[in-house]
């Protein structure tokens, strides 16, 4: 995946919210020579906050490498005043902090070459006696699951849909994340390798229908005219609310349409028919795929969705008649007309089995999925 502009969303997250197992620590982990990596991380964020040598700390209970359920060893959260006041959440898990694999080679990544940060907003931070709030490092290591479990690396650029409010019970309306560089900057250098440090920004869902229908670098840097430096601010508007970011978006749609060149989800199953295929999708997962074929093959750009275990490929045959679909090596395609394009894109978001004439011999069955 780490080739395509965007990473595609899941259709299914909704483990998001659970519950973080951790205890708060009052300072870092211990910094001797058994935990390189840990202590570069820990250096490169005590020179960039000089005097915050104690910064807010949860650590596992039992470390992931010893058994533990928790993909991250630890998340800590300094005090940052500029652009404007926000605690700065990093992780601890994703690269190799033990020094268990070390190299001489200075382009080699420490683990899956990541750490990942978040920014949030927060006037709380200029009071000395105020705590971060745990739901971050609970959102941070649920995507760590995520990552461990499915093997699919968030890198920058890449857009992840949390399928509801990023913080519950805040009213937020984010309910997606975007991925960018850390603007500390990177790489961190390790004995393992190097240490890319990825800020995930909250998104509304217009936002990342943006994200589909164009790209992520582009959406965040419009959203970072208005509010910078890739900051979750629970309480603003989406960019939709302000005519000036709309416009620079639909610019950015309409010149270079979507660089989504695939798509993954966690539901999708093809099956040959007598006439064609069924292909099973999730009702969660259709309208943004939709957004994402419409934006890609309108500008004559294929789109290959990816499953657990099979692959559909959508490609456009502009006027001429739709191409009786079939499946090869766990792979199927359909071919479809400007009609059949526009007809995907009115599939409701609800559990049924579809036809679509513009689209002959595909039976389109979504379900729900938790």
């Amino acid at each position: 995946m780490a080739g395509f502009d965007a990473q595609p969303t899941s259709d299914s997250y909704s483990e998001l919210m659970s519950l973080f197992s951790k205890t708060p620590k009052p300072a870092h982990e211990p910094t001797d020579d058994s935990s390189p990596g840990w202590n570069a991380i820990t250096a490169h964020f005590d020179a960039a906050y000089p005097g915050q040598t104690d910064p807010a700390h949860y650590g596992t209970l039992i470390k992931y490498r010893l058994g533990g359920p928790d993909p991250l060893d630890g998340v800590s959260i300094y005090r940052a005043t500029e652009p404007v006041p926000h605690w700065h959440y990093v992780t601890y898990g994703y690269s190799d902090l033990y020094g268990e694999n070390p190299t001489d080679d200075p382009d080699a990544d420490s683990g899956f070459g990541i750490e990942m940060t978040l920014r949030l907003a927060d006037q709380a931070v200029l009071d000395p006696s105020a705590t971060p709030p745990v739901w971050v490092v609970n959102l941070l290591q649920n995507l760590a699951r995520y990552v461990f479990r499915s093997g699919n690396v968030i890198y920058a650029s890449h857009h992840l849909n949390a399928n509801g409010p990023i913080a519950l019970d805040s009213g937020t309306l984010l309910t997606a994340l975007a991925f960018m560089d850390d603007p500390i900057g990177t790489p961190i250098h390790t004995p393992s390798g190097q240490v890319r440090l990825v800020q995930a920004v909250g998104i509304t869902e217009q936002e990342l229908a943006h994200c589909v229908a164009w790209n992520t670098h582009g959406v965040l840097d419009v959203i970072g005219t208005r509010w910078p430096h890739g900051l979750t601010i629970l309480d603003r508007p989406g960019l939709d609310s302000d005519p000036a970011l709309v416009a620079l978006i639909d610019d950015g749609e309409k010149r270079d349409g979507s660089s989504l060149a695939s798509y993954s989800v966690e539901t999708l199953q093809v099956t040959p028919t007598a006439d064609g295929l069924t292909a099973v999708l999730s009702t969660f997962a259709i309208a943004p795929l939709a957004k994402a074929a419409t934006a890609r093959l309108a500008h004559g750009r294929d789109l290959r969705v990816f499953g657990t275990d099979q692959t559909l490929d959508l490609i456009i045959e502009g006027d001429a008649p739709v191409r009786t679909p079939g499946t090869a090596n766990d792979m199927a395609i359909i071919s479809l007309t400007a009609d059949g394009l526009k007809a995907l894109a009115s599939l409701p978001s609800t559990p049924g089995e579809y036809r679509l004439p513009q689209i002959p011999g595909v039976t389109w069955r979504l379900v729900e999925t938790s």
